[in-house]
């Protein structure tokens, strides 16, 4: 097992922490009409004036208020302005571990042992006691500034940029609300037992004394576990965490029901930090035997069965609905077809369509790099890259499943190690709907994979030509829009009793000549004229007051197609 961690601690880099502490715990000692005059003079700082650095602020406040912070000058480890400068930092937690190493910050934690990291908790010497120590034992004071670790990421950062999703094999459960120190130690013993499967190696008391944290790890030379946390994509990385730890506390919950409300939920995001507090009393507060391992297949195993029956739950209410989709797409999986009728139901999505654009597409890039070594070197760097073939495996694996997977293939360099089944870099290709949130699964697009081909021009055309909007999709669009125009006219006119039925047969109609490829003009070519009119008559003010008062006084909406060919829908209230 790896017994390594990452260390994001500022205390061991910036000594000011130190300082920024003990100016905290000089602040409870100031009487009260001070404190709230340091209330204001930290609330002001982000009006100030920002030509003024943070020195300067500190300097004019201590000079504007010199009477009514006498106090500050009594105190023996800070001069005042001194004081100020602690007190804002210590206020706004510029130094503290998990700010300074936020989601956006570039700094970088050192790696530090098992060994070292126990050392550091229960050692009276150690700078976590020190810290301690500097904030006058005020727990909730240090609490932000202690050091913390990342338990389940082997990484050294927390940039989203930067971020490597390696999993390490353990997991942190934290369980808080209790009323005191005691009764989370009796309960901490307690869940140290384990379960069939959940066996704790590590448990300590937490910072605040009201709750305790327990760390699980699994064996990460299993090969279930390899396959799972192999592709180490976020999102996949994100999913398998997620469903080991639901897993795990189920389990936990099911041994120890009256815990079921003290496990906070956050910690089953794989890049939550853990504080690391000061154990003051090992032998109660602190448990720790390495050799203990969770069982990783069965709980998974577990959990898995729990979702697929849930998702066989929601597949039977609509049965039907299923059954035809697999009949229409010739699929044989229940789940595949559910997920695509929520895809359909999503934005429309048409699977047999979109499949057909897809394989297009690479088969003309595919003969693009035939033909032009401009095409092939771009097409060998971006799909020989494992970072975007594992970014665009997710998203089309989602979207077509397997077939994704092989057609991506075609477009990789024959001597690439990507196609190379015993490389590691082989597992961008590695996947399995076990890797998605079925919610997520109705949302994924082939979008991106466009978005990257486009790149090229030549792509770019091919695509914009054969499945782009063109002029003929646009007339489409005006004609079963006026469709739609003319039945809610008449509807309106008819007080709601136009047909509804009628409406829909005249789209349907025209829907399914369209996928024939008819020529659209074929729509009123076939159209029988009642009347035809010549130019003079058409212009003729007496023959149209006939038709409209005479022939036709009972028709609301009509078409009239002009001279030209034009065909307009026309209202009698307008003539």
């Amino acid at each position: 097992m790896n017994n390594s961690y990452y260390y994001f601690s500022t205390h061991t880099t910036r000594p000011q922490v130190y300082h920024q502490l003990v100016a905290s715990s000089e602040y409870q000692k100031l009487d009260e009409e001070t404190q709230d005059l340091l209330g204001k003079f930290v609330g002001e700082f982000p009006k100030r004036n920002k030509e003024f650095s943070t020195v300067d602020y500190c300097a004019k406040f201590n000079v504007k208020h010199r009477y009514e912070l006498y106090e500050l000058n009594n105190l023996k480890t800070f001069t005042p302005n001194h004081f100020l400068y602690n007190f804002l930092s210590y206020s706004n937690q510029w130094d503290a571990s998990t700010r300074s190493f936020g989601k956006n910050s570039k700094e970088r934690a050192e790696e530090i042992t098992e060994k070292e990291i126990i050392n550091e908790m229960t050692n009276p010497n150690s700078n976590i006691k020190k810290l301690l120590e500097a904030s006058g034992r005020n727990l909730s004071a240090v609490k932000p500034f202690l050091p913390a670790i990342m338990i389940s990421l082997k990484t050294n950062t927390r940039d989203s940029d930067r971020m490597i999703f390696k999993h390490t094999g353990r997991f942190c459960f934290d369980f808080d609300k209790f009323k005191d120190k005691n009764e989370a130690t009796k309960w901490m013993n307690k869940v140290w037992k384990g379960t069939k499967n959940v066996k704790p190696y590590m448990a300590f008391i937490s910072p605040r004394g009201k709750g305790f944290k327990m760390f699980c790890q699994v064996d990460t030379s299993n090969s279930d576990f390899q396959r799972d946390f192999g592709s180490e994509d976020k999102k996949v990385v994100s999913k398998h965490h997620k469903v080991w730890y639901e897993g795990a506390r189920k389990e936990l919950e099911n041994k120890f029901p009256e815990l079921k409300e003290r496990i906070d939920l956050a910690t089953n995001d794989c890049q939550r930090l853990t504080y690391i507090p000061f154990i003051n009393n090992k032998s109660t507060d602190f448990k720790y035997k390495a050799s203990k391992v969770s069982t990783y297949f069965e709980i998974v195993e577990n959990e898995r069965k729990l979702k697929r029956e849930e998702l066989q739950k929601k597949i039977s209410k609509r049965q039907v609905e299923v059954d035809k989709v697999m009949k229409d797409q010739n699929i044989a999986s229940p789940e595949e077809a559910y997920n695509l009728l929520l895809k359909k139901e999503s934005y429309n999505f048409n699977l047999e369509l979109e499949t057909e654009k897809f394989i297009k597409v690479v088969d003309f890039i595919e003969e693009q790099i035939h033909k032009d070594s401009r095409i092939e070197e771009w097409v060998s760097t971006e799909f020989n890259n494992y970072d975007s073939l594992q970014k665009m495996s997710w998203v089309l694996f989602g979207v077509f499943g397997d077939l994704a997977i092989e057609q991506i293939k075609r477009l990789i360099p024959a001597d690439s190690n990507k196609l190379d089944e015993d490389h590691n870099d082989y597992r961008w290709s590695i996947r399995s709907m076990d890797d998605y949130e079925t919610s997520l699964l109705k949302s994924l697009t082939p979008a991106p994979f466009y978005a990257r081909v486009r790149k090229l021009p030549i792509v770019n055309d091919f695509i914009s030509e054969n499945f782009g909007v063109n002029s003929k999709n646009l007339s489409d669009f005006k004609i079963i829009n006026d469709y739609y125009e003319t039945y809610i006219r008449n509807k309106n006119l008819d007080n709601g009793k136009e047909n509804l039925s009628e409406f829909l047969d005249d789209i349907t109609r025209y829907l399914d000549k369209d996928r024939s490829r008819l020529p659209l003009i074929e729509k009123f070519d076939n159209i029988a004229p009642e009347i035809s009119l010549g130019p003079n008559e058409y212009l003729d003010k007496d023959v149209m007051h006939k038709l409209f008062q005479n022939k036709y006084y009972d028709k609301k909406i009509f078409f009239l197609r002009s001279q030209c060919g034009k065909l307009s829908a026309v209202s009698r209230w307008e003539s």
